[in-house]
């Protein structure tokens, strides 16, 4: 008898929600951090548990860095009551996706940069030149 209570109750547990951050970026591969640790470069989906306020921070050489604190609200069906049917009891995955895109600006040159470019130019060229 339990054996078959068991395996009438196994299909009522097969309720999941998947929760995904996606970040985007333009342009793309911008190294990710989110709340400090690096997750990857954009394009990507970032799983997640708990709802609450991240800090994402997107880097790339030669743009300027975003830095934003977002917030990943529940929807209504992860409220508790709710909760318990969408993660237990419902037989398939609902996914739960918050995309954030981000348009990187690049980043201004300083005149440092500028001449130790030329330093190395000049650098070349005396090398190139014949003796």
């Amino acid at each position: 008898m339990r054996v078959l209570l068991a395996a009438l109750a196994l299909p009522l547990l097969a309720g999941c929600v998947e929760r995904l951050i996606a970040v985007r970026s333009e342009p793309g591969g911008a190294d990710v951090y989110v709340d400090g640790e690096r997750i990857g470069q954009t394009p990507l989906d970032i799983p997640y548990i708990w709802y609450g306020t991240r800090e994402i921070v997107l880097e790339k050489r030669g743009f300027r860095e975003i830095r934003e604190r977002v917030a990943l609200n529940p929807p209504w069906w992860q409220y508790p009551g709710f909760d318990l049917i969408t993660d237990v009891v419902l037989p398939f995955t609902i996914t739960d996706r918050v995309e954030f895109s981000f348009h990187m600006e690049r980043a201004p040159v300083s005149r440092e940069e500028i001449d130790g470019v030329l330093r190395r130019a000049d650098e070349t060229r005396a090398l190139s030149e014949p003796k």
